[in-house]
């Protein structure tokens, strides 16, 4: 057991994870969230989160006995590690909302006293630690973020879903107020992460030569150690990491998307030609082109740092581009579905629709940012009646299967490639007599078990739209 004592501020995504990670290290830990349904789950040792990772990661910490998950936030009087999760959303128009962020420090600035480490790991655009919080925390508990408390930006990296990269082997960032607050959270992550710590003036050396090739004739690649901590320079450039990696993301796949669409008024099938070029084994993705981009992440980063840019004076005319073509995703696939309507000789007003997948993406129980609310909306505007299917978010489940979702439908669009869902599309959907067109959202579907009868369109893949 460590002598500090831990506190994580929210229970979702990023930090059920990582509060189970630091106690399954030894360290007690209590875990704050609002959300008394999800604390009184969390209590008996059951996650509020469809993850089989992270449903592992619960059952670990709880059976250490150092997890202690609460809806009391006197609970955190102890704490002298405080690490905050909350949300960073934007609102309707576009623009970051700090409300959960700030509220957090509100919420533990009773207990902050000298000495202490806060870290932030809820995305932020560059500048809001030290020029929002840090003023804040001195306002509330007369503290210096500068030199009575170690203040610092480990941007959260979590992808839902992946087997592999998980809460416990991804490499993080950090980056301080000041340097001894930097070195002291870097510590403080290796511990639980059992990586090494890097300067961040190392990785460059560190990674060289990316490719190589013993005496045995076996290709070699260089990559950072599991878990490893790199030590950024300074705050901001520790809340940019997150900001502009997830923009660069954005970017490409806004591009993928663009090639989609040129592909369709070419006749060219762009995932071929994606796969075709995935041969290269140096200097690109893959990406691929889809429904939409959604999620906590890529939807959202690129807004904060858009929103950080023109407020210093620059408006970053790439990413505002790459965001309009991505947002338009939806809207392209309802224009795909009217093509398919009107290959088929059938209105769509009145036809029903069966939508497959409310995630943002594939085997996640996260709805944030979903196409799928775009595409809904649109095709109700337009008359069409829809069944909707979702194996991972039942909230907007019109049925309680994927069988009754399809029945007597006319078409169908998927939304989301979850595992089972695309198994369940290729054994049986397909076998449906009413359904005339399927609108394959995400490109996941084998073609060639489709059959002739039914129009089958993918995003990019030798269709015509107008």
């Amino acid at each position: 057991m460590f002598e500090d004592n831990v506190a994580v501020i929210g229970l979702g995504y990023v930090g059920l994870p990582l509060a189970c990670l630091c106690a399954k290290k030894g360290f007690h830990t209590t875990g704050l969230d609002t959300n008394k349904n999800a604390v009184h789950f969390l209590s008996q040792g059951k996650s509020h989160i469809k993850d089989e990772q992270v449903e592992r990661l619960l059952q670990e910490a709880t059976l250490s006995g150092n997890f202690f998950p609460t809806a009391d936030k006197n609970e955190l009087s102890k704490a002298s590690i405080y690490l905050i999760c909350v949300p960073t959303p934007i609102n309707k128009a576009k623009e970051p909302d700090l409300t959960p962020l700030l509220g957090s420090i509100e919420t533990i600035a009773p207990f902050i006293t000298k000495g202490d480490l806060v870290v932030v790991e809820s995305t932020v655009f560059p500048r809001t630690c030290e020029e929002v919080v840090a003023p804040l925390i001195k306002e509330l508990t007369g503290l210096s973020c500068q030199s009575d408390i170690s203040f610092v930006h480990c941007p959260e990296r979590v992808n839902p879903g992946d087997v592999f990269w998980t809460s416990e082997n991804i490499p993080r960032v950090i980056g301080g107020m000041n340097a001894d607050g930097t070195r002291r959270a870097a510590e403080f992550y290796s511990a639980i992460l059992g990586g090494p710590i890097i300067d961040v003036r190392d990785v460059r050396e560190s990674l060289r030569p990316k490719f190589s090739v013993n005496s045995l004739g076996e290709l070699h690649t260089k990559n950072l150690p599991l878990g490893a901590v790199t030590m950024m320079r300074s705050i901001r450039d520790a809340e940019a990491v997150k900001a502009m990696e997830n923009t660069v993301r954005d970017v490409n796949i806004a591009f993928v998307n663009e090639m989609a669409k040129i592909s369709d008024v070419l006749g060219l099938d762009v995932v071929d030609i994606i796969d075709g070029m995935s041969t290269k084994p140096f200097g690109k993705g893959p990406y691929y082109p889809g429904a939409g981009v959604g999620g906590h992440c890529i939807a959202v980063d690129p807004e904060w740092l858009k929103a950080a840019s023109i407020k210093a004076g620059y408006m970053p005319e790439l990413i505002q581009l790459s965001r309009n073509t991505n947002n338009s995703m939806p809207d392209y696939t309802v224009r795909l579905l009217e093509n398919g309507f009107n290959q088929i000789g059938q209105p769509i007003n009145g036809a029903k629709v069966a939508l497959l997948g409310v995630a943002y993406k594939r085997n996640v129980d996260d709805p944030r940012e979903s196409p799928f609310y775009e595409i809904r909306d649109s095709l109700l505007e337009k008359g069409a009646l829809i069944s909707v299917f979702d194996s991972w978010v039942n909230t907007e489940n019109t049925h309680d299967s994927i069988q009754h979702a399809v029945k007597n439908c006319v078409a169908v669009v998927l939304v989301t490639d979850h595992d089972d869902i695309v198994e369940n599309i290729n054994n049986f959907v397909f076998q449906q007599s009413t359904i005339k067109v399927i609108i394959d959202g995400r490109n996941a579907l084998d073609e060639k078990k489709i059959s002739k009868e039914i129009l089958y369109l993918g995003i990019g893949r030798k269709s015509s739209v107008c």
